[in-house]
């Protein structure tokens, strides 16, 4: 992987004609221009300094910025994943730019347990949660996935519903950020409860804005030895999706 020069990198930015949607430096003074601001995240939960022989999945990659900062850390190897493909946010193109050695799958977290088949000593799992309409479901997936720690972060409803326990919040149309595809807001407590039914052990929680009624949350998380909370009490087996391809 390579910094690309200032003037190269600014002449991407310029050129480019796919969605913005990650705030990152391609060099050390040319930053990409999204709205999500990945360094103000990575100030709440940062990166360990070296990944080095680390292996790290990033689910939700979008333009990428989250794996291609774990591989310049030193990761043995990196997986994105989006459920859109490589070109709607300019993956392949930035991959290019930086000669990076990141693997891109496209995929849906439904069923990227089952088409990876590994676990992932990190798997970062930021702004995706909301978006699932089968957040447990979702949540099982990443278990199957995870041998160590997970960054997840979410949006939460604490400021809509102070101190109200355990409750998610349904979104049927667009009035969560004006976006269709937002489904699940859950309070901080009900988020807790999932990650931890599903086979988490929660490290350390921040609710975002810090020091305001949260709207956002950030989470570490380790993976539980032995089977998931659920499955101990729950008569319920666990739902596995798999992608089939169909010939023409």
């Amino acid at each position: 992987m390579i910094v690309p020069e200032s003037a190269v990198a600014r002449e991407f930015v310029e050129h480019a004609t796919f969605h913005w949607h990650q705030r990152f430096h391609l060099a050390p003074d040319v930053l990409a221009p999204g709205v999500n601001n990945i360094d103000s995240l990575l100030q709440v939960t940062p990166l360990p300094a070296s990944l080095e022989g680390k292996s790290v999945l990033d689910v939700g990659t979008t333009n990428g910025a989250v794996a291609f900062e774990c591989e310049r850390r030193g990761a043995s190897r990196v997986v994105a994943v989006d459920i859109l493909d490589d070109r709607r946010f300019g993956f392949a193109a930035i991959a290019e730019l930086l000669q990076s050695n990141v693997q891109f799958v496209q995929a849906s977290v439904y069923e990227l347990a089952d088409t990876l088949r590994e676990e992932f000593d990190l798997v970062i799992f930021w702004g995706v949660l909301y978006h699932l309409r089968h957040p447990l479901l979702g949540l099982d997936s990443l278990r199957r996935l995870s041998r160590g720690r997970v960054m997840l972060e979410s949006a939460v409803c604490d400021h809509a519903f102070p101190d109200a326990g355990p409750l998610a919040q349904f979104h049927r149309l667009d009035d969560l950020g004006g976006d269709g595809s937002n489904w699940w807001s859950p309070s901080i407590r009900c988020l807790q409860d999932w990650v931890i039914s599903a086979g988490f052990t929660v490290q350390r929680t921040v609710g975002l804005p810090i020091g305001q009624p949260a709207t956002r949350a950030m989470m570490e998380l380790d993976a539980t030895p032995g089977p998931a909370e659920y499955r101990r009490v729950s008569y319920e087996r666990p739902l596995l999706l798999q992608r089939i391809e169909l010939s023409d």
